[in-house]
């Protein structure tokens, strides 16, 4: 199943004429990633279609909890506007890394999948 953006969007032709196949991983991925990274603010509540995630977390002294409801947010908006995944997860990885201490682990079935598929999202903190 394609979106529409996905069916509207011209595919780079080959040099025999012929359109590159569908990638339909690749673009559940850049999905999940737009859904991640698309704010949405406050009083976007009564928004038709409210797309993207409320609020970002800012680093501090409730970091961990903020990040965690953050996780959870994410895992329901990918669940509602992410239809070709089944059994969605997110959960919150810690990183060595001082400027980039936390990253985002999705974790569902891929459609034509019967196990889960684990993808890295960048977090947006």
């Amino acid at each position: 199943m394609q979106f529409l953006f996905e069916r509207l969007s011209v595919l780079p032709r080959n040099l025999d004429g012929r359109s590159e196949p569908f990638d339909q991983v690749a673009a559940v991925i850049a999905q999940i990633q737009r859904i991640a990274s698309t704010a949405r603010s406050v009083g976007d509540s009564v928004a038709v279609v409210p797309w993207g995630m409320r609020s970002v977390p800012t680093m501090g002294a409730s970091a961990t909890l903020q990040i965690e409801a953050f996780a959870k947010t994410l895992g329901d908006a990918i669940a509602r506007y992410e239809p070709r995944l089944k059994s969605v997860q997110v959960s919150v990885e810690r990183h060595d890394d001082p400027l980039s201490p936390y990253g985002l682990l999705v974790s569902a079935i891929f459609p034509d999948e019967d196990q889960p598929r684990n993808v890295r999202v960048a977090a947006p903190f």
